[in-house]
């Protein structure tokens, strides 16, 4: 591999916390106890300050607050929006375009070939196999929606049960799938989506569905009166939503263990995790019920369960997908982004959602949505020539099981010595910092949203908040200085401070970085193994304040400064490992990787996924399969 170190005086500050597992009767208990006398007796203000929420406090700021990060584009950047062939960039609409013309053509060659799935083929299927097959008169949207509604019951009822469909309705599934049907017979399909199946998860409007955030009581008998914005967009391109997937409690955890709904579970290995809090629409995905499901993405909501449920997932740059219609848990943090089984399916999706929206500010200093051309994402080797990933090693290896690391490290080796990629040795300041001013924002923000009716809630999300409600309002307006410094340092890695002298004296902590030394930073995913799903987390839910540090530690960069994060398959583990708590973990749990990148720059992301996704040798299959549809 070639390296290009650059040094740094920053120090690696990540401490992992040394705090029990509690689930069970014992953490309904310390709940209740909590809320009673917790504060009083400055019980909550020792967790709080154990868990490092207060660290802030004795930071010295300077900068003005960030409370939004949505960064406005510079001039080079909206020239690198503009669609260009020199580049191999094209518009979104003409991205679908050319995906589609070129499953027209393949359409016409498939008279009297089987088009793909049943039971001897256990690949993932796309949204361009459902197109084909349907063109070719193999299949209908009719037909694909009966096999559909026979495997959301059949999901049901293994044992454990899979739990990725929340609320559904038969007749609305039908209904799509005859308009969609006939839309072909008339040689008149919308897209290269129509009639494709698409979950989305319970914290985004769907008309006719609660919008329940997971909960057993916001909306009850309130449905939406209509589609939230990305919803009617996927809608307006034909796509079959089959209705709401299960996610964590209020989003409050990543781990979805859900007493209120129902906790699903890892299709690759049914006694573990899928991760959240989308971990439904992961499941779905990744069990092959549907080759698209949508998140909602506030501290990895979309990566985490992605990258257990080995399927790949996008955070787009803050502001980039119109929010209108989404429960809004955390609004500076959160954004929609789409979880896909394969990358061609991710880039659609995304080319479908990503836009402005006028009724919805925040989306409106975009610049244009581009992506890689279609006929530049080939399986020639060299695709990445000269791209400069940026690595930080300490970081990088901050896992708990070392197979995490080597795998992605293997994944990187291919892109440098296949592909042509540079890695660059980089330092990060104040991760630390970084993650605590995360953690005050998202719970704070989640906090001040679910004001009322908390007691019916379940004890992991009582607890959470019951911690959460000894912050003040000086601990958020800090951490809100803390995301400029943040955003400052990542400015200066992406190069957008290389003729300003004064960024560099005032952040000495940067240590000299040569500006614009990266185009993306690599890190794994989760920095663990899903974890086990034990009684007493499904029937009362669990605190595990370890397991969401390192599950949300290469995550909240991403959301609290509002660059792009995707994540894609790198591989699965080969050994099985005995965890501290004495569970078993199992070989076969896929491993994630992920790409950060500037602002705005999806495009490259999805470049460098597509590029992983090939490098990936197979795709396993897991044991919960529901992708045996006869096409």
């Amino acid at each position: 591999m070639t390296h290009n170190t650059t040094p740094s005086s920053s120090t690696y500050n990540l401490v992992d916390p040394k705090t029990p597992i509690i689930s069970g009767r014992l953490l309904a208990f310390l709940t209740n106890f909590l809320e009673l006398v917790g504060e009083p007796l400055g019980i909550t203000s020792y967790l709080c300050a154990d868990a490092g929420l207060y660290v802030l406090r004795d930071r010295d700021y300077t900068e003005a607050p960030t409370t939004m990060p949505i960064w406005t584009p510079v001039e080079k950047m909206v020239q690198s929006a503009v669609a260009d062939p020199k580049t191999n960039t094209v518009a979104a609409q003409d991205y679908l375009m050319a995906l589609q013309r070129d499953a027209d053509a393949q359409a016409a060659k498939t008279f009297g070939v089987k088009v793909a799935g049943g039971e001897e083929n256990h690949r993932f299927l796309t949204c361009r196999d459902f197109y084909v097959a349907y063109k070719s008169g193999k299949c209908t949207p009719n037909k694909v929606a009966e096999q559909l509604i026979e495997r959301i019951q059949a999901s049901s009822e293994v044992s454990p049960s899979l739990g990725a469909v929340w609320n559904w309705n038969k007749e609305k599934i039908l209904k799509q799938a005859q308009q969609s049907t006939a839309r072909y017979q008339n040689g008149t399909p919308l897209s290269i989506v129509d009639g494709v199946p698409v979950i989305v998860k319970d914290e985004i409007d769907i008309e006719g569905f609660e919008t329940g955030v997971g909960t057993s009581y916001i909306n009850k008998g309130n449905p939406a009166k209509k589609d939230a914005h990305l919803v009617a967009l996927l809608r307006s391109y034909g796509a079959i939503i089959i209705g709401k997937s299960t996610m964590h409690e209020i989003g409050l955890g990543i781990t979805n263990f859900n007493p209120s709904t129902t906790t699903p579970r890892n299709p690759y290995r049914p006694a573990h995790s899928t991760g959240g809090s989308s971990g439904g629409s992961g499941a779905a995905v990744g069990s092959g019920l549907c080759p698209i499901a949508i998140g909602c993405d506030g501290g990895g909501s979309v990566r985490i369960p992605s990258s257990y449920c080995g399927i790949y997932g996008l955070k787009p740059t803050q502001g980039r997908v119109s929010g209108r219609g989404e429960y809004p848990l955390a609004p500076t943090v959160a954004i929609s982004g789409p979880m896909c089984a394969s990358m061609e399916d991710l880039s659609i999706v995304y080319a479908i959602i990503a836009g402005r929206d006028n009724q919805d500010p925040n989306s409106l200093l975009q610049p244009p949505v581009v992506l890689p051309s279609p006929a530049s994402l080939t399986s020639q080797k060299g695709q990445l020539q000269d791209l400069r990933i940026g690595i930080y090693r300490r970081w990088f290896e901050d896992v708990t099981h070392p197979e995490i690391a080597q795998v992605c490290y293997k994944m990187l080796d291919s892109l440098v010595k296949d592909h042509g990629a540079v890695l660059v040795d980089i330092e990060i300041p104040e991760l630390f910092e970084n993650g605590k001013a995360h953690n005050i924002t998202i719970a704070g923000e989640m906090l001040s949203k679910i004001s009322t009716g908390r007691k019916k809630l379940n004890h992991q999300s009582r607890l959470e908040l019951a911690m959460v409600a000894s912050l003040r309002i000086h601990d958020y307006v800090r951490a809100q200085q803390q995301r400029t410094r943040s955003i400052r340092f990542l400015e200066s890695l992406f190069g957008h401070k290389e003729n300003d002298p004064h960024h560099h004296a005032q952040y000495p902590c940067l240590g000299g970085h040569k500006a614009g030394v990266v185009d993306v930073i690599v890190t794994p995913t989760i920095a663990n193994l899903p974890p086990k799903v034990h009684a007493g987390a499904e029937s009362h839910g669990e605190s595990n304040y370890l397991n969401n540090v390192k599950c949300m530690q290469y995550m909240m960069m991403a959301n609290f400064t509002g660059i792009p994060g995707i994540t894609a398959v790198a591989g699965y583990t080969a050994k099985e490992y005995k965890h501290h708590n004495g569970d078993q973990y199992e070989t076969g749990l896929p491993i994630g990787i992920q790409f950060m990148s500037q602002w705005w720059d999806e495009k490259r992301l999805i470049h460098v996924a597509n590029v992983c996704e090939q490098v990936l040798e197979s795709r396993q299959r897991p044991k919960i399969w529901l992708g045996d549809y006869v096409l």
